[in-house]
């Protein structure tokens, strides 16, 4: 068995469930070439991911499974009423929007845990937009858990 100071005991088998579990994402584009590129940039970076070209089957997916980031084409249609959709389902789901003009971006602002890049985009920007969102993510829940650590000690 592990011990850390500040942590209960965890064993081999949890351990092992921590190490493999390092998040999901999942692309929605009907582009091919962005699709590949995006699998195997998400692959290499070390998470895993789905990918389908349209909104109706991002949603079959969503009510399937769990995913902690989702990377869209902004421009695919119903785009807006998917995310409106998956935001209220789940609101910690970061987003990464594709935008072929930088116009667009105006319209994305308002859109809570997106964050968005511009098409073509390289190596560097998508795995550096990626990380990002999974640091959100992460001090998202480090921050519910300490809410929730705070309500248990002040209760009594």
């Amino acid at each position: 068995m592990l011990f850390n100071h500040f942590a209960a005991p965890v064993n081999q088998h949890q351990n092992n469930e921590l190490e493999k579990k390092k998040g999901r994402i999942l692309i929605i584009d009907q582009d091919d070439v962005t699709c590949d590129f995006l699998s195997s940039v998400i692959k290499l970076i070390g998470f895993e991911c789905e990918m389908v070209k349209d909104v109706e089957q991002a949603l079959e997916l969503l009510e399937k499974s769990v995913f902690d980031l989702l990377i869209t084409d902004w421009h695919l249609p119903k785009t807006r009423e998917f995310l409106q959709t998956s935001l209220e389902k789940n609101p910690n789901l970061q987003t990464i929007l594709m935008i072929k003009q930088r116009q667009v971006f105006f319209e994305t602002m308002h859109l809570p845990g997106a964050t968005v890049i511009q098409k073509p985009f390289n190596f560097d920007d998508i795995v550096q937009k990626i990380q990002q969102a999974f640091h959100l993510r992460n001090l998202q829940q480090m921050e519910s858990q300490i809410q929730r650590l705070r309500h248990e000690i002040f209760r009594f």
